[in-house]
């Protein structure tokens, strides 16, 4: 990715944050970037298309970070504890954080379909290497990678607190770690 689109989609998702999907407009981008309106459209045609990129670019940042950890990670539990800290509580805390949040999600949901499900794809796949390198389980290890990246993400949603989620995540840690033991 360019610097120009990184710093388009950093500040696209400020903007996404900051007023919500259906009140950001590409003006609001362009002036968050310090660009054209017209060099924005040259980039992409439309605020869906900003937004799916935003999607994948946060996505593809995820991954990194949490490859990145469990390098210096040597446990399977350890690492389980880096993704939840990296993923589902630092997803929780930039949508608590977001003024718009409700619109945020709404509209991430509405455009970026496609984006959630290749995000899920590729969670469930580096789970599926993960738990056959780090641990000895010997069960459907894409069902349990399924069950790991689903469950974490989908426990986020009806809490009003950051410690319920924390809860929620401390209760799959176990039961995974019942499991793959």
């Amino acid at each position: 990715m360019t610097e120009k689109n990184s710093q388009i989609l950093d500040a696209a998702q400020s903007v996404f944050a900051r007023y919500g999907v259906s009140k950001t407009t590409m003006n609001d981008i362009a002036r968050e970037a310090g660009i054209a309106r017209q060099t924005l459209y040259n980039k992409y045609p439309g605020k869906s298309e900003v937004l799916r990129a935003c999607v994948r670019q946060y996505a593809d940042t995820s991954l990194m970070q949490v490859q990145e950890a469990w390098k210096s990670e040597p446990t399977f539990a350890g690492q389980l504890d880096q993704f939840f800290a990296l993923c589902p509580l630092a997803w929780f805390d930039m949508i608590k954080s977001a003024p718009e949040a409700a619109d945020l999600l709404d509209g991430v949901n509405a455009v970026a379909a496609e984006e959630l499900n290749e995000m899920r794809i590729k969670w469930e796949e580096l789970w599926s290497l993960q738990i056959r390198s780090a641990t000895s389980y010997s069960g459907d290890i894409p069902a349990l990678a399924a069950f790991i990246y689903s469950t974490a993400v989908n426990a986020k949603y009806n809490l009003s607190n950051r410690e319920e989620l924390a809860s929620r995540l401390s209760v799959l840690r176990q039961a995974v770690l019942a499991l793959v033991a």
